[in-house]
């Protein structure tokens, strides 16, 4: 128990380090991002995704995105909003966080390959982003732009989806 006690006021200490950057932080120096990841979260009009990113200025960072579309078919298929939030660590180890919303009809999802016989699937999600803010900006925008890969098996003459991965890019402008 007097070890828990004492670990404690460190990791109080390292918390807050993360959760409110110092007074001389600045935004993300990087406008950029390579993300990847998978989707582990879904309905037939929304979508949950988390993986990784680095940008172009070297900062690494790990992200979440919730999309909401309509119905996965339908001609055009728009992106209905949703949000983004990424968390940042700069190569001196600065840390700071990217935050947006999703466009309400700003982007679409479109079907690259549809999986004709069960094969993987493959979509292009795009959509523009609002109300994009850090530690110390408001009012920024970006474009967010992956490949959706549904990766399928025939299973007892269904097919099923049994991983969903992205890759693609992250814009923003502070």
């Amino acid at each position: 128990m007097k070890a828990a006690l004492r670990v404690l006021p460190t990791t109080l200490v390292v918390v807050a380090a993360l959760v409110a950057p110092s007074a001389a932080a600045a935004a993300p120096a990087s406008t950029s991002f390579a993300i990847v990841g998978y989707e582990y979260s879904f309905t037939s009009t929304a979508g949950s995704f988390a993986g990784r990113g680095s940008g172009n200025a070297g900062e690494t960072a790990v992200w979440n995105a919730h999309v909401e579309h309509d119905r996965l078919g339908s001609n055009p298929t728009y992106v209905d909003g949703g949000s983004f939030t990424m968390a940042t660590a700069s190569p001196s180890g600065a840390f700071d966080f990217v935050r947006g919303t999703f466009a309400y009809h700003g982007g679409t999802i479109t079907t690259l390959n549809a999986g004709a016989n069960c094969t993987n699937q493959q979509y292009r999600v795009s959509d523009g982003l609002e109300n994009v803010r850090t530690s110390t900006t408001s009012g920024g925008s970006g474009s967010f732009v992956v490949t959706l890969t549904h990766y399928r098996y025939s299973l007892f003459g269904h097919c099923v989806i049994y991983k969903a991965r992205v890759s693609g890019a992250l814009s923003v402008s502070y």
